[in-house]
């Protein structure tokens, strides 16, 4: 039995699966500390199945290599020469494995922004692929006015929309009204419940929003705004869509839940 090529082998695997281990470790709590959004879900399972993976070939390799070396003593200590060889060899390939860690975490970042680039383009093409398709829908909606009547149809007309495409998991509405001569914003549609009783009051359909968010709402209904507002944190992904129908101002609401790799998913 040639021991000498068993404890090379084995030294070579042990060292890959080691580093293996060590860059996946990496990728994985970069992953998890800047809240990245590359890999869909499982990946909690994926990375403890992982290391249970590597963990059984590096034990592998380190009890074959003990039992190598318990059968054949190393040899002298290699020539002058080769150890020179060897230091160059090792400063090369320590400065490959530094030099590697930001190439890692710069390719997670571009690839959590091409997942965000990606639905983006995603909803905005529905959106307008929905409106386009459904103007008779939405004619109805425009013409905004609070009532049972209102809420009933709004209701209706968006949970059909809202199963035409799968991309859009919640559709709403939202329009400007008053409460007590107070501006703010009512939705109607989404995942919305309510009793007969709290049918008749306008602040259950209050529409909550941030500061940016209602300023944007404000620029769209009350000034001169036409764009569309794309919003992605924590695999929430929020997109404003305003359009007018029939001389009316109006604005969709779509939102999108992807759940990633993450503790618990």
């Amino acid at each position: 039995m040639n021991h000498d090529l068993i404890i090379k082998t084995t030294n070579r695997v042990a060292i890959y699966a080691t580093g293996c281990l060590i860059y996946w470790v990496f990728v994985f709590l970069t992953i998890t500390i800047f809240d990245l959004r590359i890999f869909r879900e499982r990946m909690t399972d994926m990375f403890f199945l992982s290391l249970l993976g590597i963990f059984a070939i590096l034990g592998g390799a380190i009890i074959l290599n003990v039992m190598s070396n318990l059968s054949k003593i190393s040899s002298a200590v290699s020539a002058s020469p080769q150890k020179e060889s060897s230091k160059s060899k090792t400063k090369w390939q320590l400065t490959l494995l530094f030099i590697s860690f930001p190439l890692i975490a710069a390719c997670l970042f571009i690839g959590n922004e091409l997942s965000i680039q990606n639905k983006k383009s995603l909803l905005i093409s529905s959106a307008e692929r929905l409106i386009s398709e459904n103007q008779p829908t939405l004619a109805l909606l425009a013409d905004y006015k609070f009532s049972i009547e209102f809420i009933k149809q709004s209701e209706k007309s968006l949970n059909i929309i809202n199963k035409i495409d799968s991309n859009f998991p919640e559709v709403m509405i939202i329009t400007p009204d008053t409460i007590d001569g107070k501006k703010l914003f009512l939705g109607f549609g989404g995942k919305q419940y309510h009793d007969e009783k709290e049918n008749t009051e306008k602040s259950a359909y209050i529409y909550s929003t941030t500061h940016a968010e209602r300023d944007y709402l404000s620029r769209v209904f009350f000034g001169t705004e036409v764009n569309y507002r794309f919003h992605s944190e924590k695999g929430n992904y929020q997109l404003y869509f305003p359009t007018t129908v029939n001389g009316k101002r109006m604005v969709l609401y779509f939102s999108d839940f992807q759940r990633y790799g993450k503790l618990g998913s």
